[in-house]
């Protein structure tokens, strides 16, 4: 799965990007403005049930009505980092770390009462690791999206299900109920738009 995309921009005003929990473009999603209003402000939002601002930045004249600008935009692990150039991780002006993430499904890429020609939209494969899981720790965290259910098993304590979880691919976290002892792992896919409480994987 890609975690990361290239592109120029030409244009005065709003690039609008939009980051998808679903291919079907519902659920969850991330939405990025660079060079909104009036070229003079940037920003990430996240739509869960209702749209929240959880950065700005703010400079004029980001965006150029006569020449192509390099942007890059980065989302592994909920990390989310927009930059400017041709370097991924360089010059970040926007960035949020995200505890309740989700998978990317989907990209769309667009303007708003703006005219905007975009060139060389690039995916760049994340970098996966294969050394042994060592440790891992889970936190319960609130108003997390609904993802989708990998699997649900009976288990006589919360920490065996942390340890299961743990040795799963794509686990983010699970739901532990302590009188019936059932444990529901969940996966890192938004499903909709249901706020819930669950244990999730640090990293």
């Amino acid at each position: 799965m890609d975690s990361s995309i290239q592109f120029e921009v030409q244009g005065c005003d709003n690039a609008l990007i939009t980051l998808h929990a679903s291919s079907s473009l519902s659920g969850p999603h991330y939405y990025i403005i660079i060079g909104g209003w009036g070229n003079t402000r940037s920003q990430i939002s996240k739509t869960v049930t209702n749209l929240q601002s959880v950065h700005n930045y703010y400079m004029t004249d980001i965006l150029d009505c006569l020449s192509f600008k390099n942007f890059w935009i980065s989302w592994e692990k909920g990390r989310i980092r927009v930059g400017r150039g041709n370097t991924l991780n360089d010059n970040v002006f926007l960035h949020n770390d995200d505890m309740c993430s989700f998978a990317i499904q989907e990209i769309v890429i667009s303007t708003w009462m703006s005219t905007l020609d975009f060139a060389q939209v690039i995916p760049t494969p994340s970098v996966s690791s294969t050394s042994d899981i060592i440790e891992a720790s889970f936190v319960k965290v609130s108003d997390c999206p609904t993802f989708e259910i990998i699997s649900t098993i009976e288990e006589p304590l919360s920490s065996k299900s942390a340890i299961k979880c743990q040795l799963i691919e794509n686990c983010k976290g699970y739901q532990y109920n302590k009188e019936t002892e059932v444990c529901i792992l969940l996966s890192e896919t938004a499903i909709n738009g249901t706020l819930t409480t669950m244990y999730i994987l640090i990293e």
